[in-house]
């Protein structure tokens, strides 16, 4: 076995790790080979043994330095919970220590709170839902709008084509005229036609989805 086989096999050893830790380990032992040099690789070698016996002391140095991270963060979540556990006891216990008079006033001021609070909540709800179904409504009425002005186009580029083909011998000009509004038409027809399609093909449907995404979310949250 070689300097390189030695890193190969120890790379393949430490598959399972961060790729950033794999990195630094694999640094390390490159390192160790260039102090060394050349002409003590095999004495290296030899020293280090097998490189997937160097990988396991790595994994393992490696799950000991983690484990201490992932019991702080049960700790936190831990110690979040019994905080929030014990302002609610703290909240029923001061409540439970009121007199029957202090208990009725606050009573009445969660109902009063509650009476003035709920309209305003239900005013700006609707509000805001109903400048959504506003934008919803011009938005679909954009929809409409593009393929009924396609069609008007084409319709017209048929009829100015059609007058351009009966007035070609009886009056050469307004036949010319006719033909030239039938290829703006026309012109105007292909334009509103690739729109019409980019905007079913691709607009609407990232559009359908995204008020989906939106209400879904509200329910969700």
């Amino acid at each position: 076995m070689n300097r390189r086989e030695f890193i190969l096999r120890l790379e393949q050893a430490l598959r399972d790790m961060p790729e950033e830790e794999r990195r630094r380990a694999v640094e390390y032992y490159e390192n160790y080979f260039d102090e060394a040099g050349p002409e003590n690789e095999q004495e290296v070698l030899h020293n280090l043994g097998a490189p997937e016996k160097a990988a396991a002391d790595i994994l393992r140095d490696y799950q000991d330095m983690a484990e201490p991270s992932r019991q702080d963060t049960g700790d936190r979540k831990q110690r979040n919970s019994t905080k929030r556990t014990d302002h609610v006891r703290r909240m029923r216990d001061n409540f439970q220590t009121m007199d029957n008079g202090q208990k009725l006033l606050l009573i009445v001021l969660a109902i009063f709170a509650i009476c003035i609070i709920a309209p305003v909540c239900v005013g700006i709800v609707g509000g805001i839902g109903g400048i959504l179904i506003g934008l919803v409504c011009v938005v679909f009425a954009i929809f409409l709008v593009v393929p009924v002005l396609d069609l008007v186009a084409w319709v017209c580029a048929i009829t100015f084509a059609i007058l351009a083909g009966v007035t070609m011998v009886s009056n050469p000009p307004t036949a010319l005229l006719s033909l030239g509004v039938a290829l703006i038409c026309a012109a105007l027809g292909i334009l509103l036609w690739r729109l019409t399609v980019y905007l079913f093909r691709t607009t609407f449907p990232a559009l359908l989805r995204g008020i989906v995404g939106f209400f879904r979310g509200i329910l969700h949250f």
